[in-house]
């Protein structure tokens, strides 16, 4: 069958009164009756990427926003993203916020994510922002929001190509706080289940969209990362997964960093 592009929001539109069904909470905008917030629109419209991707890739797909992901009329997609790009595609659907946060850098096709991790850590927790709130603590994260970091600069100073950090949504509320020993010193960690782009392989448990063939972790999918705490459950660094595809390497301890925030879409009139 001869594939032909189609706007992915007609698609998602067409979707998102049934995924509604499975239990949108904090209601702000209607779809067919059903009232969704902006937060749970985000999170369907990513497990409607995962499950109908036929092909995904991580790739610096240098196009706007919401061309990263190509829908097609068989109801499938494919995407070649990689981890802002993807969090841009989603946000293409909220135009006030995402140019919030492009306005930033507007001489690429879409923000990196530091970018991302500086908006969020200028916003308040109190007073919305551009239709942002932010999330002060990973205790308060829930479906749907956004969790962003920069990569710390070398400590030999000399700059290197390289990804500027990372961008995911959140999929299911935190575990419990734990701890493992590293060289000798505890770290205490909390564990969430995001939906992302990456080259990296997440903790487990790690889900491939359904319909690709990717053999390991490349481009969209789902998995846990851990977000490292202080004593007094602040978040000081992060540690996305095991091995990193795209550098070839096992990743074997967290990066600790204070260019780490969270975030939350609110309603347009907010």
């Amino acid at each position: 069958m001869k594939k032909h592009a189609i706007s992915p929001n007609s698609v998602f539109i067409a979707l998102i009164g049934l995924a509604t069904i499975c239990g949108a909470a904090s209601a702000q905008t209607s779809y067919a009756g059903q009232i969704v917030s902006p937060s749970e629109r985000i999170f369907q419209r990513a497990q409607w990427v995962f499950n109908n991707a036929e092909q995904v890739r991580y790739r610096h797909n240098q196009v706007p926003a919401a061309k990263q992901v190509k829908s097609y009329s068989n109801g499938r997609c494919e995407a070649d993203t990689d981890c802002s790009g993807f969090a841009s595609y989603l946000l293409s659907e909220f135009p006030r916020q995402y140019e919030a946060i492009r306005n930033l850098q507007p001489e690429r096709n879409y923000p990196q994510a530091k970018v991302f991790m500086q908006f969020f850590k200028d916003l308040k927790s109190a007073t919305p922002t551009g239709g942002w709130l932010k999330v002060s603590r990973v205790a308060e994260l829930r479906r749907g929001d956004f969790i962003a970091w920069k990569k710390p600069e070398p400590a030999d100073g000399v700059k290197r190509k390289s990804n500027s950090g990372h961008v995911a949504i959140v999929i299911d509320r935190q575990g419990p706080v734990e701890e493992i020993e590293i060289n000798g010193s505890i770290i205490r960690y909390q564990s969430i289940n995001v939906i992302d782009s990456s080259s990296v392989k997440h903790f487990q448990p790690e889900q491939l969209p359904p319909l690709s063939a990717t053999p390991h972790r490349d481009g969209v999918g789902k998995g846990v990362v851990r977000i490292i705490l202080d004593d007094a459950n602040r978040p000081i660094g992060y540690w996305e997964g095991t091995y990193w595809y795209e550098g070839n390497k096992e990743i074997r301890k967290p990066t600790f960093t204070e260019s780490i925030a969270f975030a939350r879409l609110v309603a347009d009139g907010n």
